[in-house]
């Protein structure tokens, strides 16, 4: 019923990928060279290329496209430290998509592991990666896990072996006049933006360094997403952190970004109430895969 093929024309992946983000909270709706440019020759927000290699086939009834994968080998993967370490490629299915009517996700991540039982020599053969959290598009905020209310992807993965290796809390902020604010103790010295769009900030509360973090902006539109927070210890727990990122949405606002993204990891309960406080809305949750490899 289904055929299986290498796709040469992105269009095809490009207009399926639209339709999916009306479901998909971090599948921004990018234009088609920005998106390119992410999906064939990606790089990290330091500006190091993510992959040496990566193969798109897509499932077919007739010329209709039902779904698709996308795998190849990392050219770094992270440690414990969650430092990359350029000495490990790993094999990652980037993205697999399909419609939850056809029954195709079992193909697709067949053709995936044929690839890699085929080429062991490319790549160190101990795991196997999908949906690899640091390695996702970067016109999508780089987020590379997979997003939860899509219950069939994640059963065609899990039937094929690979379990659950971290999962996030996913939420966004859309910001509008009512972010304004007139008086805030706490003041925000922002980094020059770096040609990634990665941009760095220190807290301060009454010239006292309290925090630092870093926010991402998006490449087109009016999206960025907030990296990381924290809050030094002695000013946890007193409402700093409520207060640094009311300043950050009024200055976000005022640059004239309307929306903004974030994560955290499940277990960090802190983070998630500080969000949910600070009005974000909760979008659901995103996991990564893996499967240890059979030599």
């Amino acid at each position: 019923m289904y055929t299986i093929k290498e796709i040469k024309d992105h269009r095809l992946i490009y207009d399926y990928c639209l339709k999916l983000s009306d479901t998909v909270p971090y599948m921004h709706r990018v234009p088609y060279d920005i998106w390119l440019e992410s999906f064939t020759a990606d790089t990290d927000t330091e500006g190091d290329k993510m992959f040496s290699l990566l193969i798109t086939e897509g499932a077919f009834i007739g010329e209709t496209l039902v779904g698709f994968v996308q795998y190849g080998i990392s050219r770094y993967i992270y440690n414990e430290q969650g430092e990359k370490d350029y000495s490990i490629c790993g094999f990652v299915i980037r993205s697999l998509y399909f419609d939850a009517e056809h029954d195709c996700g079992d193909m697709l991540i067949r053709a995936a592991e044929k690839y890699s039982m085929q080429n062991q020599e490319k790549y160190s053969p101990d795991r196997k990666y999908a949906f690899f959290h640091a390695l996702g598009m970067s016109c999508y905020n780089g987020h590379g896990k997979l997003f939860s209310g899509l219950t069939h992807i994640e059963k065609a993965l899990t039937d094929q072996g690979y379990i659950t290796e971290h999962e996030n809390v996913y939420y966004k902020r859309i910001l509008d006049e009512n972010v304004c604010i007139k008086e805030n103790d706490i003041t925000v010295k922002y980094e020059k933006i770096t040609s990634k769009g990665v941009c760095g900030f220190s807290l301060f509360h009454k010239d006292i360094f309290t925090g630092a973090g870093e926010l991402v902006y998006l490449p087109f539109g009016n999206i960025c997403f907030l990296r990381w927070i924290y809050i030094e210890g002695n000013y946890q727990g007193k409402g700093y952190g409520t207060a640094a990122l009311k300043r950050l949405f009024c200055d976000l606002y005022s640059q004239g970004i309307r929306r903004i993204d974030t994560d955290t990891a499940d277990g960090n309960i802190i983070a998630q109430r500080l969000y949910t406080k600070t009005g974000f809305t909760y979008m659901g949750r995103t996991r990564s895969y893996f499967k240890e490899a059979i030599i």
